[in-house]
C-alpha cells in the first residue's frame, strides 16, 4: 500500500497534553511527516485556516474549545482530510458521533506508535507497516514464583 499524504505535506497534531503531544511529534516525524503541533484549538483554526491539511491527529478534549470545531474547520477547508480522532472518551460514544465521516478514525488512549502507525496506515496517510515476525507467548513468571513473590 502506498501513502496518499505527500511527504512534503505537513499534518495538524492538536493535543493538550505536553507529553503526548511531544510523543506524537516524535512519532509523525519518525514516519516521515511534518507535523504542526498545536495545545489548543484556537491556534489550530488560525493554521486550518492558512493550510488546507491532508491529515491530522486531533484529541476532542481541548482546554479552550470542543475539538468537534477542529474537526468540522478541517474538513470544511479540505472535505478529503484524514483524521484520527486519538481520545480518552468513550470510544463507542465518538465512534457513533464520527464514524460515518469518510476518512476519520477513533484511536483510544493511551495508545502506542505502533498503534498510531495502524490507524495512520488504514487512511493511506502512511504506507501499511510491515508484518511484525510471529512471537511466542511470554510469560515472566511461573504460578508458583509469582505466588512467592507475593508473600514474601
Amino acid at each position: 500500500m502506498t501513502s496518499s499524504h505527500s511527504a512534503d505535506a505537513p499534518i495538524l497534531v492538536v493535543e493538550d497534553e505536553a507529553l503526548v503531544a511531544l510523543h506524537l511529534k516524535q512519532v509523525l516525524h519518525d514516519l516521515g511527516l511534518h507535523p504542526h503541533v498545536f495545545m489548543e484549538g484556537t491556534p489550530a483554526l488560525a493554521s486550518i485556516a492558512a493550510c488546507p491539511y491532508q491529515a491530522a491527529v486531533l484529541d476532542l478534549g481541548l482546554p479552550d474549545m470542543p475539538g468537534e470545531r477542529v474537526v468540522a474547520a478541517l474538513l470544511e477547508r479540505n472535505p478529503s482530510c484524514r483524521i484520527v480522532l486519538a481520545t480518552g472518551l468513550d470510544v463507542q460514544e465518538v465512534d457513533e458521533r464520527f464514524g460515518a465521516i469518510p476518512g476519520v478514525r477513533v484511536l483510544s488512549k493511551p495508545f502506542d506508535a505502533d498503534m498510531l502507525q495502524f490507524e495512520l496506515a488504514a487512511l493511506g496517510v502512511v504506507a501499511k507497516p510491515e508484518p511484525l515476525p510471529r512471537r511466542l507467548p511470554f510469560r515472566c513468571f511461573d504460578e508458583g514464583f509469582s505466588d512467592a513473590l507475593l508473600t514474601a
